[in-house]
């Protein structure tokens, strides 16, 4: 995890009648810091609940493992004030209705640098994914094209203010779930994305200070579109200028599953709505397609996306020339290949932006730089913001080439923050 805590504990105080209840903290280990969404990981005997309080107000419930032996809290510490914080962890045994084992903790928290954004930036938009739902004054759950595989109930269902209009046809914008065609045929991905899936389960939820994006195999019957998964994009729009670069971050925890396709990128919005959203132009800060062939466990990957017609454009596309003007030993192409895994635990990605370059970030480290134009192929005119999009794909011929492991479903796709910081 990002951040570990300083931890002092109490003695274990086990209970008077059998089957003896014990309880440990196995980590973070003492003398450490912790910020944001922070694990803290526990052992013991015969555990059935494990809850964590501060000044007697709950903070997390553990989940304990199907042996009663071991146990783990998120705690959100961005509801506390930097410095020392004691919790106090009381696990409770099968059918006593009061706790048998204590432990206290000494957790010294620092929120204030809790991201590695560099200096003379300043925070102009976020989401700390506090509370108990998503925040759809910030956030619509569906791509801003047109199309999708809903009906025309359902897409009227949602958020107006999710929704754009082309200009020339009228045609709605904002309905579009999927980016693997409409279902009768191969598409770049195997899922559409739903608010609730077809067991009713909210694919959006919101606990211990962050977000998770659910995936389900909830589609098996179809042939194509098997899953059902989440995304969010955002309704406020970003383009950085010359004066003033942006540097976007998010805290996220990558699911380890083969053939799941977690994205942050960015493309073109709404803009003023005299056009359609364009593509190009388009940023990927993370895509980390989890398969057998070159992309496992440790890699993530980058882009930039040019697409044009070579009679139109003959000195190559308004969007680049994309030069690479720096790329760290570990990354090759497009991707980067971490020392270790970067699944199932949390990660900081980061992109700094410019009108003409883009930098991107692991963990504060510097993977690579390439030069970028963010133009549409029509021109300045026609080019529009950014929208900042986080997604969950399933499957397609990328992320599912060697097929989806459908036995570790449901997953998650985890958002400690989503950070857009201006120099």
């Amino acid at each position: 995890m990002a951040g570990a805590a300083a931890l002092v504990l109490g003695a274990a105080q086990p209970a008077s009648a059998a089957p003896r209840v014990t309880l440990a903290v196995a980590a973070p280990t003492s003398g450490t810091t912790v910020h944001d969404t922070t694990e803290l990981r526990f052992t013991g005997s015969n555990l059935a609940t494990v809850r964590v309080y501060r000044l007697a107000h709950l903070v997390a419930t553990a989940t304990v493992n199907a042996d009663g032996t071991a146990a783990t809290a998120q705690v959100d510490t961005t509801a506390f004030r930097d410095g020392p914080v004691v919790l106090s962890a009381l696990a409770w045994g099968r059918g006593s209705p009061l706790p048998r084992a204590t432990a206290v903790l000494l957790v010294r928290v620092d929120n204030a640098a809790t991201d590695q954004h560099p200096a003379g930036y300043r925070l102009v938009y976020g989401d700390e994914f506090g509370g108990s739902r998503l925040d759809r004054d910030k956030w619509c759950t569906r791509y801003m094209y047109d199309g999708g595989t809903e009906s025309a109930a359902e897409q009227a269902t949602i958020d107006p203010s999710c929704l754009g209009r082309d200009p020339v046809t009228g045609t709605t914008l904002g309905t579009l779930d999927t980016l693997g065609g409409n279902g009768t045929a191969p598409g770049q991905e195997a899922q559409v994305y739903r608010d609730v899936n077809a067991d009713g389960k909210r694919m959006h939820t919101v606990q211990d200070g962050y977000l998770s994006l659910h995936a389900t195999a909830t589609r098996l019957d179809q042939p194509y579109l098997r899953y059902e998964s989440a995304m969010i994009r955002s309704k406020r729009e970003f383009l950085p200028t010359e004066q003033h670069p942006l540097y976007l971050t998010t805290r996220v925890r990558l699911p380890d599953v083969v053939g799941s396709w977690p994205a942050f990128w960015l493309a073109g919005g709404y803009g003023d709505g005299h056009v359609r959203p364009p593509w190009p132009p388009e940023i990927d800060i993370l895509e980390a397609p989890y398969n057998k062939g070159g992309n496992g466990a440790d890699v993530l990957w980058t882009a930039v996306q040019t697409y044009y017609d070579h009679d139109e454009f003959p000195n190559g596309p308004p969007q680049g020339p994309v030069r690479t003007t720096y790329a760290h030993p570990s990354f090759d192409g497009n991707a980067f290949h971490a020392d270790s895994s970067i699944r199932s635990r949390w990660i900081e990605v980061a992109a700094e932006w410019t009108p003409t370059s883009v930098c991107w970030y692991l963990d504060g480290l510097k993977l690579a730089c390439k030069d970028y134009r963010w133009v549409a192929n029509a021109g300045p005119q026609d080019t529009t913001p950014a929208t900042l999009l986080l997604n969950l794909a399933v499957g397609g011929p990328w992320a599912g080439a060697d097929g989806v492991d459908a036995t570790k479903f449901p997953m998650t796709y985890d958002i400690d923050h989503v950070r857009v910081y201006r120099k």
